[in-house]
């Protein structure tokens, strides 16, 4: 079994990562090649990244491509039966690529995630709200995962079996940040391919501020609210929390109500928000609902 470890690259350094992963490679009885595809980032991350090709496959793209479709480009530059993604400021503890191993070995599962935790320096006002919304919703164990395995999802830490990815890549026109990883998962669901949950955790290595992370979350509510009209699915709007609670209210005629108690309080909570005091998730779901109602009423305008 042949394992390749895929990291898109985008203005990081990815040598630390690479480091911790070659010197795991004898965790991989058949082989690991680690394969690095640079999205275009800027001439210094370029030139700081050039020594990854003393570990393996360095690409680098002339011009961005994007989220989706970098990760579809693995499947070129690589030649493992199994293609381990990894984002690039992950980090990861000893041990890592046994745990994937010896899952693997267990039946040729068709894709299995390793969940992610939050390294505690991350917990101070400047960067609470990510690390609050991280620690709260998306660090999740395996136990829980597998109870909602599809939209337990995340691409930052998970394996796939080449030929399935070959089957169901991710969609390219997906063009924004954000949610491509829930339209992958939703679409293993329908084309009945299991995903197996294991506790292999990276540490999510940068917290984003909270001025950046409001600006990538607003990002990934017009995409999915892109994604809703592309689509038109219900089977996608019952697997994603906010399109379920928009479709709820607005059977219920409260889309309105909802929108009128949003608009003079976006700035507010923006800067509330921004500040890291008194923040907790409920408050952030409120802001992130709010702000695809209006997403969505300019859509039909």
């Amino acid at each position: 079994m042949m394992l390749s470890v895929c990291i898109p690259v985008y203005n990081y350094d990815a040598t630390p990562l690479a480091r911790s992963l070659v010197a795991q490679a004898s965790a991989v009885a058949d082989g690991m090649e680690l394969v690095c595809i640079d999205d275009a980032s800027a001439p210094e991350w370029r030139e700081r990244n050039a020594q990854l090709a003393q570990w393996g496959r360095y690409v680098q793209l002339d011009h961005n491509v994007g989220r989706a479709r970098i990760r579809n480009m693995f499947l070129d530059h690589s030649s493992g039966d199994y293609l381990l993604f990894l984002d690039v400021d992950s980090e990861v503890g000893e041990g890592f690529l046994a745990r994937y191993v010896k899952a693997l070995q267990e039946g040729r599962p068709a894709v299995v995630v390793g969940g992610r935790v939050y390294d505690r320096r991350g917990d101070n006002r400047q960067h609470r709200l990510r690390y609050l919304y991280g620690t709260r919703v998306e660090s999740k164990p395996a136990a829980w995962r597998r109870a909602h395995p599809y939209r337990s999802f995340m691409s930052n830490n998970f394996v796939v079996r080449r030929d399935v990815f070959g089957q169901l890549p991710f969609d390219e026109r997906i063009s924004r940040y954000g949610h491509e990883d829930t339209l992958f998962g939703y679409r293993l669901e329908q084309n009945g391919i299991p995903i197996t949950h294991i506790d292999n955790p990276v540490v999510n290595g940068e917290v984003e501020s909270n001025e950046v992370f409001l600006d990538k979350s607003r990002e990934g509510v017009l995409n999915l609210a892109d994604l809703d009209r592309m689509l038109d699915d219900d089977g996608f709007r019952s697997q994603v929390h906010l399109l379920s609670t928009f479709y709820r209210l607005q059977r219920q005629h409260l889309t309105g109500l909802v929108h009128g108690l949003y608009r003079p309080l976006r700035r507010p909570l923006e800067r509330r928000l921004a500040g890291g005091r008194c923040i907790n998730v409920c408050l952030f779901n409120f802001y992130k609902l709010g702000f695809f109602i209006q997403s969505k009423h300019k859509q039909n305008n």
